[in-house]
């Protein structure tokens, strides 16, 4: 096994949320068994040949441009099944990082094919390259390094990929996109569930899958972000922006606007005002 890795000096692996623990690019030409697992989470990219990735339960086949994902302390094993096998690693840890990964639905073994995968390979190069250079700030810079590849794979593989998450938000985009043109309107959860012919309920569900919210939950949010922007400049009076937002009624527009912001209408211009002084 040929290996070009390396190893950040960090006197403490859970001193940031995530940690880079070893990044590099590994060359297998024969069975790397883990009958332990790996004390840290693994991510890697095949760069080029074939092999495969096999657990207790689940036996994963890995080509060019694949990504997969090795949970810590899963007993594993590396089966080449190409005469060079080039994976481009990166090993994570970190006090939050159970969480983390947890967020872009990285559990298990995962093994997935990536439409870009030179971008992320690139990152994790980067990483190596920030490893190598050293510096003072090397731990925080791989640690940022590390949160956007995190980003960008969760965005091929739990958003952009033809998976069922994919599919439904590629569903639910034409009532997004209504909801940005018309959020100052009078919007009723008929009408959005016409837009793209399903029932309110199932238009609730796809909501509630994609964004953790209900529709009007959604579009209460829309709205407040509007009304900051426009707390942000004196043109206009807290009365206004309810009106032009979408509220008739003041009063309500600044009990919705304080259930998402904690505070009122009032308070969020006050904080945000340029004094003259």
């Amino acid at each position: 096994m040929m290996t070009s890795y390396c190893y950040p000096v960090c006197s403490d692996t859970k001193s940031l949320p995530i940690c880079v623990s070893g990044v590099g690019v590994r060359e297998l030409d024969g069975i790397v068994r883990r009958e332990d697992g790996y004390p840290y989470h693994q991510l890697f990219i095949c760069s080029e040949g074939s092999g495969r990735v096999v657990t207790a339960n689940k036996r994963c086949n890995v080509l060019s441009g694949d990504f997969v994902y090795i949970p810590a302390g899963v007993p594993h094993e590396l089966v080449p099944t190409d005469t060079r096998w080039q994976l481009i690693c990166v090993d994570l840890d970190g006090s939050s990082i159970g969480e983390l990964l947890e967020s872009v639905k990285l559990t298990k073994l995962r093994c997935e094919k990536l439409s870009d995968h030179e971008t992320p390979a690139r990152k994790i190069l980067a990483v190596m390259n920030t490893v190598r250079e050293g510096g003072n700030a090397v731990v925080s810079d791989c640690s940022a390094l590390a949160y956007d590849l995190l980003m960008l794979l969760h965005k091929q593989i739990n958003i952009e990929s033809e998976s069922s998450d994919g599919q439904k938000f590629a569903q639910l985009a034409p009532v997004i996109d209504y909801i940005e043109g018309n959020y100052q309107s009078d919007l009723s959860l008929d009408k959005l569930s016409a837009i793209i012919d399903v029932s309110p309920q199932y238009l609730c569900r796809l909501f509630k899958d994609c964004y953790a919210m209900r529709p009007f939950e959604y579009l209460a949010k829309r709205r407040t972000c509007q009304a900051k922007l426009m707390l942000l400049e004196d043109k206009y009076t807290v009365n206004d922006i309810a009106q032009i937002v979408g509220y008739n009624d003041c009063s309500y527009f600044c009990s919705v606007f304080k259930k998402h912001e904690g505070i009122s209408p009032a308070e969020f211009r006050a904080l945000n005002c340029i004094s003259d002084n």
